[in-house]
């Protein structure tokens, strides 16, 4: 009688489907109580695993944001710059290229909204200054392609980036606005504010 295989293939999946869980909730954590408010015991309650298999899969901060922005990037799928193309394509007008950049900006927002807040001291964070690079460079290349047919001055695209940034959007939200609300003040912010900088 042959020995039996070992299957590790079942072992990887359970691995994999213990360490999502794990990321999943944290995200929640970090979402509810801030990535400092969180503590490996409040993610080893929520996930409910055992402490020591949170700090096996993730001994630190350096090892759990990363994977968590992996996660969210994921869930939120924010649109990406080669996509310009496809998000503009048809917009003839500055009009429809303002909208088109808003509905493409708010989409990813609210499908991020959770995730997206972050403090004075998270952004001491190297992985959190990566994620805030990267979105500000998203918005900057969106921008000056939604405003291409003025070729716009940079301090109309600074004031156009700056008024697209997400806090902005998550102060509208605090304050109770609509997405429809939001997306009707931003354009017309915008507008207002582009019509008065171009030449």
């Amino acid at each position: 009688m042959s020995p039996r295989k070992y299957d590790r293939s079942r072992r990887d999946a359970n691995s994999e489907a213990i360490r999502r869980r794990i990321l999943e909730s944290t995200l929640v954590l970090h979402s509810q109580k801030g990535i400092f408010g969180t503590s490996w015991k409040d993610i080893a309650q929520h996930a409910d695993v055992s402490l020591a298999t949170v700090y096996n899969y993730f001994p630190s901060l350096d090892e759990l944001v990363p994977a968590c922005g992996e996660l969210m990037y994921a869930i939120a799928q924010p649109p990406s710059l080669a996509d310009a193309d496809a998000i503009f394509a048809g917009a003839d007008t500055l009009e429809a290229r303002v909208a088109r950049l808003l509905k493409t900006l708010l989409d990813f927002y609210e499908r991020g909204e959770p995730y997206l807040d972050v403090d004075h001291q998270e952004r001491k964070l190297e992985s959190v200054q990566e994620w805030e690079a990267y979105l500000k460079d998203l918005i900057d290349g969106l921008s000056r392609t939604a405003l291409q047919p003025i070729t716009p001055v940079s301090a109309t695209l600074d004031a156009v980036s700056a008024l697209l940034d997400v806090p902005v959007f998550l102060a509208f939200r605090r304050r109770g606005m609509s997405r429809v609300e939001i997306e009707r003040m931003m354009n017309d912010l915008l507008m207002c504010w582009v019509r008065r900088s171009s030449p």
